[in-house]
């Protein structure tokens, strides 16, 4: 920083990747982040070049690689949702729009992400998220996954999916970081069982919401 910008009172700039960065190589970082997440560049290579373009220039001015067409509220705590890839902050919404705000990325299962540019309305009615690869989760498994607000274990067993909510109804503990003993998670605090199936207990009134899992590709879906 410059002796006038430090006089000025202007901030430094905080670097979160080092000077020089290509788009080669965000290219490169963010790949298998977003394949995690059911993900992957949109097929308009041309767009996704002008986009990365768009990044880096933002990356220069304020030190990381906040979303080009997105305004910063200045608040660090409201920004780091628009620090791409921002799809876990937006996970409902990206998904209906089967791609994230400005099209960068597309969900794994569209073809031609050409199609959708420019799409920015979420459909009305439940939407199928993009949770976790099916090969990444084992058999007795259980996983966390945030949608929006909605709190959500996944479970596989005997290669099959299941999610609940992840709130044991008892004491509000994470059924994700229960025990597993076949079809049943034990909540991890006081051992409430729950059948992983259909989000049943022995316990009255305290059962647990279920969603609706699919598994198309070797992709995990949750219907929410």
């Amino acid at each position: 920083m410059s002796a006038e910008g430090a006089q000025a009172g202007i901030p430094p700039v905080r670097r979160r990747f080092r000077e020089g960065t290509t788009a080669a190589e965000l290219k490169a970082y963010m790949t298998p982040f977003v394949a995690v997440l059911g993900y992957k560049f949109n097929t308009d290579e041309e767009f996704v070049r002008l986009v990365l373009e768009g990044e880096l220039e933002v990356l220069a001015q304020t030190g990381d690689i906040y979303c080009p067409c997105r305004i910063r509220t200045g608040d660090p705590k409201e920004d780091v949702r628009i620090v791409c890839p921002c799809i876990p902050f937006h996970r409902s919404q990206f998904a209906g729009m089967r791609k994230c705000w400005c099209g960068l990325f597309i969900r794994a299962d569209v073809d031609d992400g050409s199609e959708l540019l420019g799409v920015i309305e979420e459909p009305e009615g439940p939407v199928e998220v993009p949770v976790a690869r099916a090969g990444d989760m084992r058999d007795g498994e259980a996983r966390r996954v945030t949608i929006g607000k909605r709190d959500i274990a996944v479970f596989r067993v005997d290669g099959e999916f299941f999610a609940l909510s992840n709130v044991c109804r008892h004491a509000f503990a994470p059924l994700s970081e229960g025990f597993m003993d076949g079809y049943t998670v034990m909540c991890p605090w006081h051992g409430w069982r729950y059948d992983v199936r259909d989000g049943t207990t022995d316990h009255p009134d305290s059962d647990v919401k279920s969603y609706p899992v699919a598994v198309r590709d070797g992709e995990v879906f949750v219907t929410v």
